[in-house]
């Protein structure tokens, strides 16, 4: 994934900027908490961000602290992607958010299509109370890499011999 995002790459006449690629392992931690987006849901296609969403981003500026934090979580948006501390499903319109603790939360929403297309859609700040109530109606988890890789080191198949 992009480091942090440019959207100056706008005014060189681009369109559309590829955030980069749901890693696999998300892909799948997904797939058991909503199983209705197996099929659709894949690590092979990119996350792009279109030139038209910067306005509709830029309306939630004034819910941020300051138009300093705004522009540091609009840059950050690549890495809340790749690193998020929260997952989140969307239960109506099928989309994920991506949801980071700066000096608060901060959720970055992306709109998967029914053929599997993922498109950034918008970044706004949560409360602690919003995120409390989508973990508690199960419609967002903890994502903790670090516990993943831990499960998967010392979940062994063993296979037989034969």
């Amino acid at each position: 994934m992009a480091n942090i995002l440019d959207i100056s790459d706008f005014d060189k006449g681009k369109n559309c900027i590829a955030l980069g690629k749901l890693s696999q392992d998300k892909v799948a931690f997904l797939i058991e908490k909503v199983p209705h987006l197996s099929g659709t849901l894949n690590s092979d296609t990119d996350i792009l961000f279109w030139k038209d969403r910067i306005k509709h981003t830029e309306l939630h500026k004034d819910d941020f602290i300051s138009d300093n934090e705004f522009y540091h979580c609009l840059e950050q948006i690549p890495f809340i992607i790749e690193k998020p501390d929260y997952l989140s499903i969307h239960p109506k319109d099928n989309s994920i958010s991506f949801i980071k603790n700066f000096s608060g939360h901060v959720s970055v929403a992306i709109r998967i299509s029914a053929s599997g297309a993922l498109s950034y859609r918008t970044m706004y700040p949560i409360t602690d109370a919003q995120l409390t109530n989508y973990i508690d109606k199960g419609r967002a988890w903890e994502w903790n890499e670090k516990s993943l890789d831990l499960a998967k080191e010392y979940c062994i198949i063993k296979l037989p011999n034969g």
